[in-house]
Parts: C-alpha cells; sequence; structure tokens
C-alpha cells in the first residue's frame, strides 16, 4: 500500500511539475512613464545601431531607446502619424528644426574664424558647406537641451542593463 501511495505521488509530481513548466519569454529594462522597453526591443535595436555605431554600449543603447520614447511620445500627442522612426522625425522638425536660424553674418563669422580649414576656396565656394555644419551644430544642441526638458517632466526607470 505505502509501494502505491510512493508510485502515485511520484506519478502525480511528474506529470504536474511538467504542466506548470514557465518560460521568461521577455523581461522590461527600463520604463519611460508607462511605457515598457522591453529585451526584445533591445536586441532588436541593438542590431540595427550596431550596423552603425560598432562601438555603442549597452546603456547608450538604452539611453537612445529612452529618448526615442520621449519623442515619440510626443509626436504622437501632436497627432502625427507613420511609423515611429516617422513621427519621431516630423516631431524634430516641428519642434526643433524650425526655429533654427543662421544667418549670413553666422556664416561670415565662422568662415573668417576658419580660413585656415579652408585653404584656397574662397567664402561663396564654401557658404553652403558652412550653413550646414552650423545648421546640424544648433540641431545637435537643441535637440540635447529638448530632451533634457523631456526627461525632466517624464518618470525614467531603468531597471537592469543587459
Amino acid at each position: 500500500m505505502v509501494k502505491f501511495i510512493l508510485a502515485s505521488v511520484t506519478l502525480f509530481n511528474f506529470i504536474f511539475s511538467s504542466l506548470i513548466y514557465a518560460e521568461i519569454i521577455d523581461r522590461v529594462i527600463a520604463y519611460v512613464d508607462n511605457q515598457a522597453i522591453t529585451l526584445r526591443d533591445f536586441e532588436k535595436f541593438n542590431l540595427e545601431i550596431k550596423k552603425i555605431f560598432p562601438n555603442i554600449t549597452n546603456n547608450e543603447i538604452i539611453e537612445l531607446m529612452i529618448n526615442r520614447a520621449l519623442l515619440l511620445k510626443q509626436g504622437k500627442k501632436l497627432f502625427l502619424e507613420g511609423k515611429d522612426e516617422e513621427v519621431i522625425n516630423n516631431y524634430i522638425d516641428l519642434r526643433i528644426k524650425s526655429k533654427i536660424i543662421i544667418t549670413d553674418n553666422m556664416i561670415r563669422e565662422y568662415y573668417d574664424q576658419n580660413k585656415d580649414k579652408f585653404g584656397q576656396r574662397t567664402y561663396h565656394s564654401v557658404r553652403d558647406e558652412i550653413e550646414k555644419y552650423l545648421f546640424e551644430k544648433q540641431l545637435n544642441i537643441k535637440l540635447k537641451e529638448h530632451i533634457e526638458e523631456l526627461k525632466e517632466s517624464a518618470e525614467i526607470k531603468k531597471v537592469f542593463i543587459p
């Protein structure tokens, strides 16, 4: 009788344990307000970004993902539509790029201060190049400032860094 009970309990444990097997499918690595950034999202983004920046760290990737989530959220508040990348780019165009003005005086001043970099090239031959450089520089500054403002008003929590 005891052997029968032990055999029944062992059989029950074997069957029951195989039914309750669980596997972690995904894991949250960060939160931006009420939006989760998952390990699966990280791995997908990691593959894409490492093609462009092979030496980027995992912490930098998470920061990029947080920044993108903040910009995407703001873009959707403005009812911008499209794929995530399109929404982010349109938001940046509306909120950041549209406010950047590069004057002729700024371009001329940069040229005068950096003539040695341009060698024999005249002001008119490098004007567009300088304007593009100054615009990109201002865009980076303004975008960083804007993201910092967004971070101050958002609840951001990193759970773990892979």
